[in-house]
């Protein structure tokens, strides 16, 4: 009984036309064997499956072939001389393959090197295919080195790696280098649809296509499914088959999710969700297509089309994220996103990953909503005057993001609505000060009134200083970034923080405000402030834990160093 091929290997493509997606790769090479311009290495770099160590191959084949053909732009090795049977069976002593990361000390590199000096047994080039160069030794890249320099004539290196940043520069330097892409799904689905039919096996496209979206641009990977779905399924493949042989999670129990988070039903959402945990999927696969299908709303939301969006996504499952995406403002999308992108690495790493997926999908679900209302335009509109629409503001206070935890250095003090001061004697303005009994004006009393309603507004202003405060004669609020932290300023010129500042600025000042933003290096915005606070805290509890007796006398009996320090908020 002769073994089984899998349909990786037997589908391995063979000449320059069978791959698939790396277009501008094989032109560059197919023209470069034509004039005779072989360079003297070649760096192969993408991510797995997209068919590097294949043109590896390939091209090996095109330069020893006896026969080459170039037909219809196309060059063809032919196959049949021993050259091409011996690359394509491995056996080519002059064509050597080598894994680089279980030959990856110097002593395996100068082997390569005495190796190469000698002419090849056949033909005019000894090809070395080194595959996962960057598992390679320092050393090794040193011994390589020279031989890459001043390499002899006949000698072709060509190098493949999913890690190109791990390669010395020095070696990059001396290499032509080709960025593999990855497969997109309609290519991976139409390869699929050649195959399934050389194969004699009925598939439905909408298998096809989730196969070709699970497999995240490797080709390989999607014939490997491919072949576990033909086991399962038989000649015929089907969508269900599909999604109950692999487990995969369908596009439908994604959107099921997201339609019960958007709608606050949260009890609808953790439904599928418990649907697909009974089906065996892997909930961190789960909450990255959570994330993905969020990041499809957020561009929904902003007018893209699928084409500029998501590629990997079905038309139907793109339309209706379109419209579930629709019952929640731009803002909270960009919240829970950040509180599913968060939660991937909990979900990943918890002992329950199920207690945290449901936990996130809640607070996702019932994130309270404010409602900002111009109440100064309402009394304009209801007095007949010709004005804007009031504008409306919404945001989820509840989904701020905090990667770290600080002590808290706040002082909570009752804002209370200021009014303008008068002039002062001198005739020089004052700032605007505050009523009897009320806290005075001043921009750290500013970004508390901003945080209650706005807490990642009042984050991004926490990185700026204040240069000027509103006067009776001059309303403009001037707040400036150090360069470093122009990250902010940029953001608060977005059209959304912008409108929310000078809504709030307005409310906090009891005036218009015009907001004017600079870039300098002066100044300590409070962000700085807290960080410097916290360190110089930290150094003195550490200097005070140091010489302490006890812990002098511990180290004394048993060495070792101070561990963490731990600081209490209650006594800071």
């Amino acid at each position: 009984m002769a073994s089984y091929v899998v349909l990786a290997r037997k589908w391995r493509p063979a000449q320059f036309s069978d791959i698939v997606g790396q277009d501008s790769v094989v032109r560059t090479l197919i023209n470069a064997i034509h004039a005779e311009r072989i360079h003297q290495a070649y760096l192969f770099t993408g991510s797995r499956g997209i068919g590097k160590t294949s043109i590896a191959r390939i091209l090996a084949k095109a330069i020893r072939c006896e026969a080459t053909q170039l037909k219809d732009n196309w060059l063809f090795s032919c196959g049949e001389c021993a050259n091409c049977k011996e690359i394509s069976s491995g056996t080519s002593i002059d064509v050597m393959e080598i894994d680089g990361a279980s030959n990856n000390g110097v002593e395996a590199v100068r082997e390569i090197r005495e190796n190469a000096k000698y002419l090849p047994s056949s033909g005019s080039r000894k090809i070395y295919i080194i595959d996962e160069v960057h598992m390679l030794t320092t050393a090794a890249f040193n011994a390589l080195l020279k031989t890459l320099e001043e390499p002899p004539a006949h000698v072709l290196f060509i190098f493949a790696t999913t890690e190109p940043h791990k390669i010395p520069a020095t070696i990059l330097s001396r290499c032509q280098r080709f960025d593999f892409q990855r497969v997109n799904s309609t290519q991976i689905q139409n390869r699929l649809t050649e195959v399934t039919s050389a194969e004699g096996v009925r598939a439905e496209s909408a298998a096809l296509a989730l196969i070709a979206r699970s497999a995240e641009g490797s080709m390989r990977d999607a014939l490997s499914l491919l072949d576990q779905v033909i086991a399962f399924s038989g000649s015929e493949l089907t969508l269900q088959s599909v999604r109950e042989s692999v487990s995969m999670v369908e596009g439908e129990t994604v959107l099921g999710i997201l339609e019960g988070i958007f709608s606050r039903k949260p009890l609808e959402a953790l439904a599928f969700v418990e649907q697909a945990y009974s089906k065996g999927h892997d909930l961190r696969v789960l909450t990255c297509s959570l994330v993905e299908f969020m990041h499809g709303a957020i561009l929904a939301k902003i007018g893209a089309n699928q084409l500029g969006a998501l590629e990997n996504m079905s038309s139907d499952e793109w339309k209706q994220l379109s419209s579930i995406s629709e019952k929640r403002s731009l803002e909270e999308l960009e919240l829970m996103f950040q509180a599913l992108h968060h939660g991937m690495e909990w979900v990943a790493r918890s002992p329950h990953p199920k207690l945290v997926l449901d936990v996130l999908i809640v607070k996702c679900a019932t994130a309270e909503t404010l409602i900002y209302v111009d109440s100064q335009r309402q009394e304009n509109e209801g007095s007949g005057g010709t004005v804007k629409k009031p504008s409306v503001q919404v945001t989820s206070p509840k989904l701020e993001i905090k990667q770290e935890t600080k002590p808290d250095l706040k002082v909570q003090v009752p804002i209370q609505a200021p009014v303008p001061a008068s002039p002062s004697a001198s005739g020089s303005p004052n700032p605007l000060s505050s009523p009897e009994k009320a806290a005075p004006i001043s921009w750290e009393n500013f970004i508390e009134h901003v945080r209650k309603p706005r807490p990642l507004l009042a984050t991004l202003l926490e990185h700026g200083t204040l240069l000027t405060l509103p006067y009776s004669s001059e309303n403009i609020l001037t707040i400036n970034f150090h360069p470093k932290d122009s990250y902010f300023k940029e953001q608060l010129q977005s059209r959304i923080y912008n409108e929310q500042l000078i809504f709030l600025s307005r409310e906090y000042f009891g005036q218009a405000i015009r907001i004017q933003l600079e870039l300098k290096e002066e100044g300590e915005s409070l962000a700085a402030r807290k960080e410097r606070i916290t360190q110089e805290r930290e150094q003195a509890a550490r200097e005070a834990a140091q010489n302490h007796p006890i812990i002098r006398e511990a180290k004394t009996l048993f060495g070792g160093e101070l561990g963490p320090i731990e600081l209490n908020d209650a006594n800071s």
